[in-house]
């Protein structure tokens, strides 16, 4: 194959690849989120174009390739269980405990309830949006993702502990503790003025 081959093939993989994503966005439900992120990856498209023309834009491709590969089951996983999550726990019994009008009540079950979720983003993101979903408010929802990323216990024993220490961990851990909570009330505040 000559030189002039490879490119043409590099260039035809590429606008397979924007042709792929085109598709995909117009089968799509567009929300603003998803047209923020089609224009970061386009911006980022010409600046890597920009630098080092089709042999960079492969490479960046190729790499993402091996990310998806080592990633979609985790995702797909995660909202096959966001979704069994959904029918299992009733949304009235969500509404009950979580809310709108739920409270400060709401917010310390959002707060604990990100405590004891295990996993990773892929798995403890679509489980909060499945909840969302069903009616959560928006302080116990705030409290739930804050709670999600800051005082998991399982991250705490598995990764704090065995590398920091007892001490340091549970000072941070036990500082952490009040800051769900506290986003949650004041984030419903915020979220009522908008």
């Amino acid at each position: 194959m000559s030189p002039k081959n490879g490119k043409s093939t590099k260039r035809i993989d590429v606008a397979l690849v924007a042709l792929c994503v085109l598709l995909f966005a117009v089968g799509t439900v567009m929300d603003i989120s998803l047209v923020i992120l089609i224009l970061l990856v386009g911006a980022t498209l010409l600046a890597v174009f920009k630098q080092g023309r089709w042999t960079l834009v492969v490479k960046g491709l190729q790499r993402s390739r091996i990310i998806l590969l080592s990633m979609w089951w985790k995702a797909l996983l995660g909202i096959t269980l966001a979704g069994f999550v959904q029918v299992l726990i009733p949304g009235e019994t969500i509404a009950d405990w979580m809310g709108p009008a739920s409270g400060m009540i709401g917010i310390l079950t959002g707060s604990f309830a990100g405590m004891i979720l295990t996993g990773g983003a892929f798995v403890v993101i679509p489980i909060i949006a499945s909840i969302y979903a069903a009616g959560v408010g928006a302080g116990p929802i705030i409290a739930f993702l804050t709670a999600a990323h800051l005082t998991r216990i399982q991250g705490l024993i598995t990764f704090e502990i065995p590398i920091f220490g007892i001490r340091v961990s549970m000072t941070r851990y036990v500082i952490c503790l009040f800051v769900p909570p506290a986003i949650g009330f004041i984030g419903s505040g915020i979220f009522q003025l908008f």
